[in-house]
């Protein structure tokens, strides 16, 4: 006989979960977006061997297009940055060592520009500036169903999508590097000659003994490691929005939260490596 109670939505809830029941599902729920991660990525990789000659040439007109937006207009920004970083080690090196010569100040800045600063602040300007807008605009694709809908025309997302602007902010740290270390340079050599007494000849003496072979290997792997980990993480949180306008500045967000730590970590990591590997030839 069926029962002429009102139906108590409260009676169907699901049981509370125990604390092992809790740090399970909280393990399940880590262990999925693992794999979404690495899902996103590994589409991204595997979308090199897809064939078609035009789509190609389109992913290769979409990638110059991000490398614009992502690296060209950095470029002032990080010159600006570089100068008064430079000038600001100069000014701190002088004031804690007053008679500091130009061999100690070339280890100085190699340590501390070329090995540190150049690729984290380079990696965190591409993601506050970059990242954020990458993460907007595939939220937005989103929610309007455009993905959907290229999708449906037979248009494989992760290579016209996610490929070209994980190339592009790859393409984009490694040249900005290199332009944030020689602008960076550049200013410490003029405030060195203003504030530090030192001669421009004496100090390049100081940073080409200091420079090594595993030095260009170090900014090597930081640059393709970090640039690869704000592409993957902007497009990954950017694609992670389901239908409401109102997910995308949360994705957004976390997207570039995520690139930050995930580059100060990917950055702690490789530099404690160089060390243990090559510290002692260094010394």
């Amino acid at each position: 006989m069926r029962s002429t109670v009102p139906f108590d939505p409260r009676h169907s809830r699901a049981p509370e979960l125990t604390f092992v029941g809790r740090l399970g599902h909280a393990a399940i729920e880590r262990y999925q977006r693992g794999l979404a991660l690495l899902a996103t990525l590994g589409a991204a990789v595997l979308a090199f061997r897809t064939p078609g000659v035009a789509a190609g040439r389109v992913v290769r007109r979409v990638l110059l297009l991000q490398i614009f937006y992502t690296g060209f207009q950095a470029v002032s920004l990080i010159g600006t940055i570089g100068v008064l970083l430079g000038a600001t080690i100069v000014i701190q090196t002088e004031l804690m060592v007053p008679s500091a010569d130009s061999a100690l100040i070339g280890k100085v800045l190699i340590a501390v520009v070329l090995r540190e600063l150049a690729p984290l602040i380079t990696a965190i300007v591409v993601a506050g500036r970059s990242g954020t807008a990458i993460a907007t605009e595939l939220g937005n694709m989103k929610v309007s169903s455009e993905i959907l809908a290229l999708t449906s025309l037979g248009i494989d997302p992760p290579r016209f999508i996610v490929l070209p602007r994980l190339l592009a902010s790859i393409a984009s740290v490694l040249v900005l590097m290199v332009y944030f270390a020689a602008i960076s340079l550049v200013g410490t050599a003029a405030m060195g000659v203003a504030i530090a007494n030192i001669g421009l000849g004496a100090l390049q003496n100081g940073l080409s003994g200091a420079v090594t072979l595993y030095d260009l290997a170090l900014f090597l792997v930081k640059g393709v490691g970090l640039g690869t980990i704000v592409g993957w993480l902007s497009c990954h949180y950017g694609l992670q929005v389901k239908s409401s306008p109102t997910e995308v500045p949360v994705m957004a967000s976390r997207a570039v939260v995520m690139s930050l730590l995930g580059c100060v970590a990917y950055n702690t990591a490789a530099t404690a490596l160089f060390y243990w590997t090559v510290g002692p030839s260094l010394r």
